[in-house]
C-alpha cells in the first residue's frame, strides 16, 4: 500500500484560505478588500520559497556551530546574518504594518503564515526576528507620540530588532516578583538597573540596534505585577552613545543552538515609558499575545517538516515482509508506520485549520465593520490562542517524536535532522507561559471569567458544523462527536462551579479542560474541512475519519477526568 502523497505547507493553507472561506472573510473587511486570495497566496508562496531556498539549508549549520559571545558581543552562526539582510530587503517584517507608518498593511493571517513556514525551516533563525511584530504592536498602541516618531519607523522596515526582557533569576511565570528598579529623571524617562535572563536575541549581529522592551518596578509602584511599568531601552541611544545595558552571556541549550538566548545586565540604562506608570502588563500583554500566537505557528511548522521528512523515509525505506504487500513494500504500507504517518498528518492538518481561524478572529477584532463584531471576534482570539499555543506546540513535540519512531534507529542519528526537531520542538512547549500557564488561562481566565459564554457561542457554532456533518449518516463518526458535545454542556457548569468553590481543586484539572475545548474545537473544524472537501480531493474527508477514530477518544477521557474531580475534588498538597 503506497502511502498518501504529502501536501506542502503551502499547498494546504491554499485549501484553508480557499475550500475554507478564509480569503473570503479578509476580503470582506475594509482594509484587505484590495488583496484577493490569489495575491495573498502568492505572498504565501514566496514566503515558503524563502523559507525552503534560505533558511532551511542553515538549520543544520546553525545546530552544529551554536553561537558565539565575547566580550558582550554575539556572533550568530555562519550564514544567519546574511538570512536576515535577505529577509529585510523583501520586506518581510513590514508584512502586517500599518500603511501609515510604513507597513504594507496584509493581515495577520499571511504574518502567521510567514511565522509557520520560517520556523517550520529554521525554527532557532526565526526566534531573532519573531518578536518584532510583537514589539511594533506593542510601541504603535502604548507610545507616545515622540516615542513612536523616534522608534516606530525602524522596527516596521526590520532595520532594527526587538527583545521582550521580563525573566529574572527567581521571577519567570511570577511577574509580581521582579526586581528590575527603573528610576524616573522626568515623566517619561527613567534609569533601568537590573539583571535579566533567557533574553532571545538580547544580542545579536544582524542589526546595528535592539530595542529592549524591559519590565521594571519604580520606586512610586504598588507592590505585585500591578505596579510594573513597561520601557524601551535602546542598545544605542539616538545620539550615537551606547546605552548601559549589556549581554554578560548566552545558554548553552540542548535545542534552538543557533538562536542566542542572553543574559542581560542593565545599569542604569536610559529608558523610555510606554504607556502609562504601572501599565506595563497591559502593554506587554500585547506582546504576549502576538507572541504566544507565533509559538503556536512555529509548532506547526516543526510539524509539518517531522511529518514531510518520515513520510520521505517510509515510502522510500524497504524492509522486511508488509503484510498484505508484496515482498520489497515500502514501510508505509506496514499498518504501524502508517498510524504513526497519518497520526502526523491529521494533527498537521488539524493544527492548521485552528490556527489560521485564530489568526482571522485577530484580524476580525482590528476590522470587522461593526463595534460588536469586533467584540465577539476578540472574544474568540481571546479564547483560541492560549489552546493554539499550548497544543500545537505540544504536538509539534509529539510529532518529532513519532517521525523519529519512523526512522528507527537512524532517527537517533544526528545526519537524519530528526533529532534537532525533537530538541527545538521542546522549547515552545515553555516559552512565553508554560503550557499549563496557557491551560490555567484558558480555564480560569477565558472560562469561569465570562461564565462559559464566549465558550459556548463558539461551540456552538462548531456542534453546528458538526450536525451538518452527520446529516444524513454521509460522514460517519460524527455522531460521536455530538454526543461529546452534549456532555460537555452539561458538565461544564459543574466545572466552573468547582473553579469558583475550589480554585486550586479546579486547577488540577486545567490541562484537561484545554483538552476538551481543543477536541470540540477540532470537531467542528474537521466537520468543515470534511464537508468542503466532497469528494476527498484534498484527503480532509479520510483525515476526517481517522481523527473521529483515534483522536476524539482522547476527549471523552479527559472529560470523565473532570467529572471524576467534581464528584470528589482532589488539591495539590
Amino acid at each position: 500500500m503506497a502511502y498518501r502523497e504529502v501536501r506542502s505547507a503551502t499547498d494546504d493553507i491554499a485549501f484553508v484560505m480557499t475550500q475554507l472561506g478564509v480569503g473570503d472573510a479578509l476580503a470582506q473587511l475594509a482594509p484587505f478588500r484590495e488583496f484577493d486570495t490569489a495575491t495573498l497566496m502568492q505572498v504565501i508562496n514566496e514566503a515558503g520559497r524563502f523559507a525552503r531556498d534560505v533558511l532551511a539549508p542553515l538549520n543544520a549549520v546553525g545546530d552544529r556551530d551554536g553561537c558565539q559571545w565575547q566580550d558582550g558581543e554575539v556572533r550568530t552562526p555562519a550564514g544567519f546574518a546574511e538570512a536576515y539582510r535577505q529577509y529585510r530587503e523583501a520586506g518581510w517584517p513590514s508584512l502586517p504594518c500599518d500603511p501609515d507608518v510604513g507597513g504594507q498593511g496584509l493581515p495577520i493571517v499571511a504574518q502567521v503564515a510567514l511565522q509557520e513556514l520560517t520556523a517550520g525551516a529554521n525554527l532557532a533563525w526565526t526566534m531573532y526576528p519573531g518578536i518584532l511584530h510583537g514589539a511594533y504592536e506593542c510601541v504603535h498602541r502604548f507610545g507616545s507620540e515622540a516615542l513612536q516618531n523616534a522608534w516606530l519607523a525602524p522596527l516596521v522596515s526590520g532595520e532594527w530588532l526587538a527583545t521582550m526582557c521580563l525573566t529574572e533569576p527567581g521571577a519567570g511565570s511570577d511577574l509580581g516578583q521582579i526586581r528590575t528598579r527603573a528610576e524616573w529623571l522626568d515623566d517619561q524617562t527613567v534609569r533601568v538597573t537590573g539583571e535579566k535572563i533567557f533574553i532571545s536575541g538580547g544580542d545579536q549581529d544582524f542589526t546595528p540596534n535592539i530595542v529592549h522592551l524591559v519590565l521594571a518596578r519604580t520606586a512610586d509602584a504598588p507592590a505585585g505585577s500591578a505596579g510594573l511599568s513597561l520601557f524601551l531601552v535602546p542598545k544605542w541611544l539616538p545620539g550615537g552613545e551606547r546605552n548601559a545595558v549589556h549581554c554578560t552571556g548566552i545558554e548553552h541549550k540542548m535545542g534552538i543552538r543557533g538562536s542566542a538566548t542572553c543574559s542581560m545586565a542593565f545599569e542604569g540604562a536610559t529608558g523610555y515609558l510606554v504607556g502609562a506608570p504601572h501599565g506595563g502588563l497591559e502593554a506587554m500583554f500585547a506582546m504576549m499575545n502576538s507572541a504566544r500566537l507565533h509559538v503556536g505557528a512555529s509548532g506547526l511548522g516543526l510539524a509539518q517538516n517531522a511529518f514531510e521528512m518520515s513520510a520521505r523515509h517510509a515510502t522510500e525505506r524497504v524492509q522486511s515482509r508488509v503484510p498484505g504487500a508484496a515482498a520489497g513494500a515500502p514501510i508505509a504500507g506496514h499498518p504501524a508506520v502508517w498510524r504513526l504517518l497519518e497520526g502526523q498528518r491529521v494533527a498537521v492538518e488539524g493544527a492548521r485549520l485552528l490556527l489560521y481561524r485564530a489568526a482571522l478572529a485577530i484580524d476580525e477584532a482590528h476590522h470587522a465593520g461593526m463595534p460588536d463584531a469586533r467584540q465577539q471576534a476578540n472574544a474568540l482570539a481571546a479564547l483560541l490562542t492560549p489552546i493554539v499555543k499550548a497544543m500545537l506546540t505540544e504536538q509539534a513535540f509529539e510529532g518529532a517524536s513519532a517521525a523519529l519512531q519512523v526512522f528507527g534507529g537512524y532517527g537517533y542519528v544526528e545526519e537524519t535532522g530528526i533529532s534537532q526537531i525533537m530538541r527545538d520542538a521542546r522549547i515552545p512547549m515553555i516559552y512565553e507561559g508554560t503550557n499549563e500557564i496557557q491551560a490555567i488561562d484558558l480555564f480560569m481566565r477565558k472560562i469561569v471569567r465570562d461564565h462559559g459564554a464566549t465558550l459556548q457561542q463558539w461551540l456552538d457554532w462548531a456542534r453546528a458544523r458538526v450536525c451538518e456533518a452527520s446529516a444524513g449518516g454521509t460522514l460517519g463518526g460524527f455522531d460521536a462527536a455530538l454526543a461529546c458535545f452534549d456532555e460537555w454542556r452539561a458538565l461544564m457548569p459543574d466545572a466552573i462551579a468547582l473553579a469558583q468553590a475550589s480554585p486550586r481543586a479546579a486547577l488540577c484539572v486545567a490541562g484537561e479542560v484545554m483538552r476538551v475545548v481543543h477536541g470540540l474545537s477540532m470537531a467542528g473544524l474537521w466537520a468543515l474541512a470534511a464537508l468542503a472537501d466532497g469528494d476527498d480531493t484534498y484527503g480532509k474527508r479520510s483525515a476526517a475519519r481517522y481523527w473521529l477514530k483515534f483522536e476524539l477518544p482522547d476527549t471523552r477521557r479527559a472529560m470523565s477526568i473532570i467529572a471524576a474531580q467534581v464528584a470528589e475534588p482532589e488539591t495539590a498538597a
